[in-house]
């Protein structure tokens, strides 16, 4: 029996039971989207309603087009950034990570926090704004930067709800250090850790059903992470491995 308690401890405290990763608060470019509805986009809306009659009850059925209008449905109006005036197809979330070892370790690394995330963990994001008054889009899950105005205006797009976790794939890594010795976050991490820079994009949008009308504007912001089901305990090895995620702060 003694032997069990020390084989076990073993395993809790030199193999990572315990293991965790850290994210610093998470950052959002743009955090503030507007979106301006023309009165093209209101006509063309309208012409592409299944009953031929936009939502605010104008009949315009048996007109043709306008050479701008896209040949089926949506009508979709992409965000503006209001500080640079910039067209926006997407929100990046900016997130620095710390870990325990180095960045490259296999199961404690930056591709061991990237697969904990895509299997465990969802971002929590908060939509303030005009988000109950017009149809605000995104598409999920989380990708990889940049994102150029997406070609398929269909499929997988969902409404935004005020409240939503969203799922992530493969970020972007950049900023990768190792601090041997000298981790920062010795009390947590123990003397060497490692640091990471993840960024992802959120593809949004506005689609136009024919009632909108004005200048709407999106503000997101992302709260943390938190675990889309029950965690569950994985052998690997030998080796009893269950990491976490949990902010820091300094």
């Amino acid at each position: 029996m003694r032997f069990a308690y020390a084989a076990l401890a073993f395993l809790l405290l030199g193999h990572g039971w315990a293991q965790s990763f850290f994210y610093e608060p998470l950052t959002l470019a743009p955090a503030e989207v507007n979106f301006l509805v023309t009165a093209e986009d209101l006509i063309c809306a309208a012409l592409l309603s299944p009953d031929g009659a936009s939502s605010g009850g104008v009949i315009v059925d048996g007109l043709s087009l306008p050479p701008n209008c896209p040949s089926s449905p949506p009508v979709v109006v992409w965000g503006v950034d209001p500080e640079s005036g910039d067209a926006v197809y997407a929100t990046l979330i900016r997130v620095k990570f710390w870990g325990e070892r180095f960045y490259w370790n296999r199961r404690s690394g930056v591709d061991a926090l990237v697969r904990l995330l895509k299997s465990d963990y969802g971002v929590d994001m908060v939509a303030a704004g005009d988000v109950g008054s017009v149809d605000v889009q995104l598409l999920p899950p989380l990708t990889q930067p940049p994102v150029d105005q997406p070609s398929d205006v269909t499929a997988g797009w969902a409404s935004w709800q005020v409240y939503q976790s969203v799922s992530m794939d493969d970020p972007q890594i950049s900023d990768e250090a190792n601090y041997p010795g000298t981790c920062p976050l010795e009390d947590q991490l123990g003397s060497t850790c490692w640091s990471a820079v993840l960024t992802w994009a959120l593809p949004i949008r506005l689609v136009v059903h024919g009632g909108e009308l004005g200048n709407f504007k999106v503000t997101v912001t992302a709260e943390g992470f938190s675990q889309k089901t029950a965690s569950t305990l994985n052998v690997s090895g030998g080796e009893l491995v269950r990491p976490t995620v949990q902010p820091y702060e300094k």
